[in-house]
């Protein structure tokens, strides 16, 4: 899976949230479980 720029992640066990600062390939993973997607926040546009 390949994340977006702007992206919001959040861990559905610890609450954890993310935003993706630099698009990239991978899976976001925190506390053993892949992240899920939660919405688009800001763009940091380079």
């Amino acid at each position: 899976m390949a994340t977006k720029d702007g992206q919001k992640y959040k861990c559905e066990i610890c609450g954890n949230e993310v935003v993706v600062t630099h698009e990239g390939d991978g899976e976001l993973v925190c506390c053993g479980q892949p992240m899920g997607v939660i919405g688009e926040g800001f763009s940091c546009g380079a």
